[in-house]
Order: C-alpha cells, then structure tokens, then sequence
C-alpha cells in the first residue's frame, strides 16, 4: 500500500511496487513524483527524514537527511546584510539540500531497484506536464511575488497543464549520475552559483561536504503502544514529551473533542513546546538528553505546570512555518516506511537554483542570531527541524505508519493522530478524517496560545467552556487544507493493509 497527498505520487509508489521494488522503493518514488506535482511543498531543494521498518531485523531504522548551513555563513555575516533577526526567505536562509541523498541512502540499504527507476517517472511527468491541482495552483500564486527572476520564469507562465522542463533535465542527470551529480557534480556547481549570485555564500565545497546519517529512533509508550520518531535535530520529541504529559494526567478527559481533552491536549502541547525550544538543536551541540527528555521525573514536572482549570502560558517559540509533504508505504514482506520531505515554508527561500529549475529550501530560518540560543547560526550547523516521521509498534512490531505535514502544527497533529488510533480505536481513514486543531503562536517569537479548529469538531457549548478556561479559540472551514494533510498506513495482523489518505489534500491510499 501507498498513501501520498497526491494521486500521480500514489500510483508513482504503486508501480514500484508492481515491478518488484520494496516499501523504500515506492517511497523514494512516491516523494520524486510529488518533487514534481507538488513542487510548492517539496524537492530536490528539501530535506527528507524517515522511519523504516525491516521485519526480517524486526528492527526500527531512522535516516536524518538534514542539509547544514555554508562554512562561511556567520551571525555577523547575516547582521552585515542589514537583518536585526534571522530573515524568513532568501539566500541566507538556504542550507544544503537533503532530499536526494536520503533518496540514497534508503535505496542502497532497503532498495532492490535503482536511483534511476526512482526518479525517471517523475522527469517524464515533469515533461509532458501535468494538471495544477486547486492546492498547487493557489501556493504558485501565493509564492510569485517572492521568486527570483528565474522562479518566476519557470512558474509565471503555469497554465493548467504545468511542464518543467529544467527540473526534468535535474532528475534525468541525477539518473545518470546518481547522488554524485547533485552533490559533486553539475547540479550542485549551479545550485551554488546561482546562491552567490542571489546574495548568498553557499559554495560547491559545502553541497560535496554534504551526507545524511543513519540513526537510531527514540521513542516513548503511550497507553501501552510504542511512538516512536527521530531523535533531535528533528522536533518529534515535542510529540512524545506531550503524549508522556497527557498520559501522566489525572484529569477526566471526557470523549473525543470535548472541552475536557481538547483542554488536555492543548496544554500538554503547550508544555511540550517550550521545552522543544530549549533543547532541540543541532545534535553535535548536545542540548538534548532524549532519555531526560522523557524520563518520569521529567513528564512529572512539566505535569506540575499545568492546571486542570485554567490555560497557562510558557515561554517564547520559533517563527513558525510550513511546506512539506508526508507519505507512507508498505510492501507484501513487512516492511513499511514512513517519509517527510519538505521546501520548509512553501515554495521555500524563494531562490531557484539557476538553470537546475530547482526551487531550494529555507531551513535556516530556524536559526537565531544570537550566539547564546540553542539554535544559534553558526558555520555548518544544522537548525531545529520541524520534520518527524512517525511509527506505532505494538509488542515490538510496526503496527502504523503516521505522520502529517505542517511545519509547526505536527507535533500538534501527531498528538491527534496517536489518541484516535489508540485510545479511540478509529481506523486510518477515520483518524484522518476527524475534525482537528491547531495551536498558534501569539506573534513571532511568543508562546504558544491560540487555539484554531474546524467548525465540525465543536460547538458554541465547547468553546464557551475552552474560553472559560482562558483559551483563544477561532474556527475555520471544516476539512480546509490549512490544518495539514497527514496519511496513516496500518498493518492488520493477518499481513494485509489498510490505509487513510487526508482529504484536505488531493490524497490517495492504495495498494497495487
């Protein structure tokens, strides 16, 4: 089974898997596809982290597939430009892509089939084009105005059948030359040059130094199941810290979208949030003690801070942001794979990478230009990541493969995501399905506070009584892509699947 955002992505996993490839195979071509067909949310410019499952090991495998930031790129290189905080978009905020190395990675280690067969359907896709959905046709509208020149060529004219022919050219080198012609070849030499020339000081030597790195997840058990995600830089443990918090609480929590566990939910995501802010960083700084993290003397101070009662608040967040796509696959074997990949917000930095028709991430906004914070921007480091893959284990063995895009909003989605399947037994579909909620930061640089969610999920009757409690609630159209798109992959205990695709997408779950 397959389950992507989009259905050319679906069906470019499900012919994978028709030709012999593995679970990791399908992904790998799930996420060229969607490189393609959503190209405002991820690409060859992004990022990628994932889960894999392996049943012959019966073991849990992470790949962190974040880029670092140019050797020469400093907090005073940034402050010479004029920028008092760390600017959202442009060639500053570009660190080195991730995506295409992960691809692989995962292929040399759980593939049987090549680089080439991964990523030759989308090149043909992006050739002979393809119809703009709603979804991408608004984010090409909402980026135009902050495109560089060569964007905005490629992306001004889109009708409504869409052909990138540059990008196709990238993929069609990378098939040829493997992972050598992005990172040491000719696609990386243009990404640089075309950086530089933006403004920035990324160099063809920072895109050669770049490799992802193999992992091992962590994890926490929550009502008896195990959730299980990437330790830090990734923000997953926000996830984990908060399902810890609700798991410890000895509220009532009433049904699904009462003002009870809503309240719950909100304020151990809250709690959560503010100790991502303080630890989750670049792993080789090692502001993160995962086993700390969530330990029971830790769940039960952040526990202490909360208040059955009343909203609280805690202390300043990042900027937030959002741009990814998420996707899920499984083989007729076992194996399952849970991938995120992302442009970071939206269509990214804005930057394209010269002639490689590539648009390139902003991860580095999530840097801090202050030497002091944990996510203080320094020459080839890693910033806070928001992207966090996520697996359900039961007695030890992948039970759900689950995650959401969002930037921000996953741990928040996560939380959802884990109490439907487990303490509402809701099947993937159901899950994903359900009215949800997103939490929202007073302003940048402000606590976590406001609360927006779809207008099916409650009434006037809750949300006097979240309001009561010193909540700011808002809500929004039900099912609106705004509150993110997430799949959800199960295996049954008979070895068949059964899969949810978010209809706040153009998603499709479906098996070969």
């Amino acid at each position: 089974m397959v389950s992507t955002p989009h259905p050319l992505a679906t069906a470019a996993g499900i012919e994978a898997l028709r030709a012999g490839g593995s679970a990791v195979d399908a992904a790998v071509a799930a996420n060229a596809m969607l490189s393609v067909v959503y190209c405002n949310a991820c690409g060859l410019g992004g990022d990628a982290f994932a889960l894999v499952w392996e049943p012959g090991e019966g073991r849990l495998h992470g790949f962190n597939g974040s880029g670092r930031s140019p050797a020469g790129l400093t907090i005073e290189t940034v402050r010479a430009t004029g920028h008092d905080a760390m600017p959202g978009k442009g060639p500053l905020t570009i660190t080195v892509p991730g995506a295409v190395d992960a691809w692989a990675h995962l292929l040399e280690r759980f593939g049987r089939r090549s680089l080439a067969d991964a990523v030759l359907p989308a090149a043909r896709t992006a050739d002979e084009g393809y119809p703009l959905t709603r979804i991408t046709a608004r984010s090409i509208a909402a980026g135009l105005p902050t495109f560089d020149d060569a964007a905005r060529a490629v992306f001004g004219s889109a009708g409504d059948l869409f052909r990138q022919p540059l990008l196709a050219a990238s993929l069609r080198a990378i098939a040829d030359g493997g992972r050598e012609a992005y990172y040491r070849g000719p696609i990386g030499e243009e990404i640089a040059r075309a950086i530089r020339q933006a403004g920035g000081v990324m160099t063809a030597e920072d895109i050669a130094a770049h490799h992802g790195d193999w992992v091992d997840p962590i994890s926490s058990t929550y009502h008896g199941v195990e959730v299980a995600t990437l330790p830090p830089n990734s923000q997953g443990i926000a996830a984990l810290m908060a399902l810890n918090v609700l798991q410890a609480l000895d509220w009532p929590m009433g049904a699904p979208m009462s003002a009870d566990r809503l309240h719950a939910q909100i304020e151990a995501l809250k709690v959560a949030w503010s100790e991502r802010d303080r630890t989750v960083a670049d792993p080789d700084r090692g502001h993160a003690d995962v086993r700390e993290l969530l330990s029971v003397e830790h769940t039960a101070w952040l526990t202490s801070r909360l208040s059955a009662d009343r909203a609280q608040r805690f202390v300043p967040t990042n900027s937030p942001g959002g741009g990814t796509v998420y996707l899920c696959a499984a083989d007729a074997d076992g194996m399952m794979v849970s991938l995120i990949e992302s442009n970071y917000m939206g269509f990214g930095s804005g930057v394209m990478g010269g002639s490689t028709g590539i648009m390139l991430h902003n991860r580095g906004a999530s840097f801090a230009l202050d030497a002091s914070h944990p996510n203080a921007l320094g020459p080839s480091a890693r910033p806070l990541h928001t992207l966090m893959p996520g697996m359900l284990l039961r007695d030890g063995v992948a039970e759900f493969a689950i995650g959401s895009m969002g930037g921000d909003a996953q741990p928040h989605i996560m939380v959802q995501l884990v109490t439907g399947l487990v303490d509402d037994g809701l099947d993937p579909q159901a899950v994903v399905d359900r009215p949800r909620f997103v939490l929202e930061t007073e302003g940048a640089q402000q606590p976590l506070g406001p609360v927006r969610i779809e207008a099916d999920g409650v009434d006037a009757a809750t949300i006097g009584e979240l309001e009561a409690r010193g909540h700011e609630v808002s809500t929004v159209e039900p099912q609106t892509p705004l509150m993110s798109w997430s799949q959800v992959i199960r295996r049954r205990a008979d070895g068949s699947y059964e899969g949810g695709a978010d209809p706040r997408a153009d998603s499709v779950a479906a098996g070969p």
